[in-house]
């Protein structure tokens, strides 16, 4: 690999046909530039230049190296280019809003080690409300929560499971949703996205619970199922841990009651930061190894 200054010397002589000119083009002395010169030439072993009384001209190898050095310099401003993203991605900050902490956030800190990073934690009215206030660089929704003034990029597949306590027996069959018209529902507060979603499912299935049992959060939901409070519906997302533990059981359904895209969202007309894309890219990775990807590939859209 030939240095740096010594290509950018001779493509400027080349450039310029004259040591005076590329000189001054290059900001430096020019006997500074013929000596970056003759290092090249002794270092390839052969001369670049006929040099004349008015004017230099290149030799055959002159001709030969000049593209070959024109893109190694292309490179070298790439690889400097990339260092720099890298380096400021680093120094970066990156707060994020979610109500479900991915494992990506801290694959990113290992990624980016002097990132400084946060989360806001709340449910998807908080996370909208960070995101446009600016407390937040970007924010995980589920498609059905995107409102109009941000934009999103999917990166995964969900859907909502029917949980209960660990002890709850196996049913005969899998169920639907008029078989809760048999149980005490337990569901987020009034208001909340996710009491939105499962009251418009009971709606549209015209089916009443036996019962409800209101929770201030998802986490407070999951407790009192946990308990034997009653049974509920939430992300699949949100149990993976408490499943996997036997804290909570999946009850099988005939079909999920709901099933929808995750996103990644950040504010309408800005271009998302070094580490929201990287965030993206290591949360669309991880849907890959776990298959549950999108399958138009979690393009970039404006909500609707």
């Amino acid at each position: 690999m030939y240095p740096t200054a010594q290509l950018e010397a001779f493509v400027e002589v080349a450039g310029q046909a004259g040591f005076t000119r590329a000189a001054e083009r290059l900001g430096i002395a020019q006997p500074t530039v013929s000596q970056l010169v003759r290092a090249l030439e002794s270092r390839v072993g052969t001369p670049l230049f006929v040099r004349g009384p008015r004017r230099v001209a290149l030799t055959d190898a002159g001709r030969a190296l000049l593209p070959h050095a024109e893109r190694a310099l292309e490179l070298a401003a790439e690889a400097e280019a990339a260092v720099d993203r890298a380096a400021s991605a680093e120094r970066a900050r990156l707060w994020v809003a979610t109500y479900i902490l991915p494992p990506a956030l801290a694959r990113l800190r290992e990624r980016l080690p002097r990132l400084e990073a946060g989360v806001v934690v709340g449910d998807v009215a908080r996370s909208l409300s960070a995101l446009r206030a600016g407390e937040a660089d970007a924010a995980l929704l589920t498609e059905h929560t995107a409102p109009r003034d941000i934009e999103t990029a999917v990166y995964a597949r969900g859907r909502t499971v029917l949980i209960a306590a660990p002890g709850e027996p196996e049913p005969p069959r899998p169920l639907t949703l008029a078989d809760l018209a048999e149980r005490t529902l337990v569901v987020r507060s009034p208001g909340t996205v996710n009491r939105r979603e499962v009251d418009q499912l009971l709606e549209r299935a015209g089916v009443e619970p036996a019962g409800r049992l209101e929770a201030t959060s998802l986490e407070a939901v999951k407790r009192c199922v946990e308990v034997g409070l009653g049974v509920a519906i939430v992300p699949g997302i949100a149990v993976e841990r408490e499943l996997a533990t036997g804290e909570l059981r999946e009850l099988p359904m005939d079909r999920p009651a709901m099933e929808f895209g995750f996103c990644l969202a950040w504010r309408r007309g800005e271009e998302p930061t070094p580490p929201v894309r990287m965030l993206l890219e290591l949360l669309r990775a991880d849907a890959v190894a776990r298959g549950v990807a999108p399958a138009d590939d979690g393009a970039v859209r404006a909500a609707k």
